[in-house]
């Protein structure tokens, strides 16, 4: 990793496109894809090198994005690694509050979903995704995981996904680590592998290929990192073989997302690759 493709360290409001409309030049673009109301400069607020991000409304965290899906400009990542310094509360009220559609996330998704184009089959790579397991129950946990997806459409017009879905805060005893801190979220994107980092410590890594199933390798309590034969059996069930494969040819928009009751402040966000890319 040789070359910094795409960095904001939030000094101005110079790197958002506040226009709507999708201009070429800018690292983040307030229009979103699939039908999202557009966000107000209310929504986004950058002060002291710190931008906060609150947005009113944030289906399934489709927040802020660095490709404009009206314009078809802005930044894709393909291959990397990507990181971002971000801090959010996990506290009781934080985490009770009614009405949030939105939850502190920085992810990605297939540009050919988010520009509306028909396909097949697209991946999904979500770096940082925190939220609470039951809502309803008060000894829930906030979970901080990296997911890796494969949508595919079946003959059925269904679609079917493999995830990746792993670290729970509470059985890594992470909620008190993780409140109201500031901590670097990346994930490391090559060819075959994928691999989450939480402050530069490996948390958990997934392998692939076209020819196999998926060989997850997750952090416990005790162990740095193994590999675990009865969690990979139990995904098995819900993978296939070559799933994930689709990421060694698809380009991600990346996004934060957040919500007003649940709001996410940014230091930086900063996207390396290949020299050759």
């Amino acid at each position: 990793m040789t070359k910094l493709a795409f960095a904001d360290e939030f000094e101005s409001y110079d790197t958002i496109d506040f226009s709507g409309e999708g201009k070429a030049g800018y690292n983040w673009y307030v229009d979103r894809p699939y039908g999202g109301v557009t966000l107000t400069k209310e929504e986004i607020v950058i002060e002291d090198g710190v931008m906060t991000f609150a947005p009113k409304t944030c289906p399934a965290s489709i927040g802020l994005p660095t490709f404009s899906a009206k314009g078809k400009t802005g930044y894709t990542m393909n291959f990397g690694y990507a990181e971002a310094r971000i801090r959010f509360s996990v506290d009781e009220i934080t985490l009770r509050s009614e009405g949030r559609n939105g939850w502190p996330a920085f992810w990605g998704v297939s540009v050919v979903d988010v520009v509306g184009e028909k396909w097949d089959r697209v991946g999904e790579l979500d770096i940082l995704e925190a939220y609470e397991v039951d809502s309803e129950d008060p000894h829930s946990d906030v979970i901080y995981t990296g997911t890796l997806h494969d949508h595919v459409k079946l003959e059925s017009g269904k679609q079917q996904i493999a995830t990746n879905l792993t670290n729970a805060t509470g059985a890594l005893g992470l909620k008190d680590y993780l409140d109201n801190e500031w901590h670097t979220y990346a994930a490391l994107w090559t060819e075959n592998y994928i691999a989450w980092y939480l402050d530069g410590e490996l948390m958990h890594s997934v392998r692939f290929s076209e020819n196999a199933y998926p060989v997850y390798y997750y952090r416990d309590i005790e162990e740095p990192l193994m590999w675990n034969e009865a969690m990979n059996a139990a995904l098995q069930g819900h993978t296939w073989v070559g799933a994930h494969s689709i990421m060694n040819v698809d380009h991600m928009v990346l996004f934060l997302g957040a919500h007003e009751t649940w709001p996410i402040e940014v230091d930086w966000v900063r996207v390396w690759e290949y020299e050759d890319q």
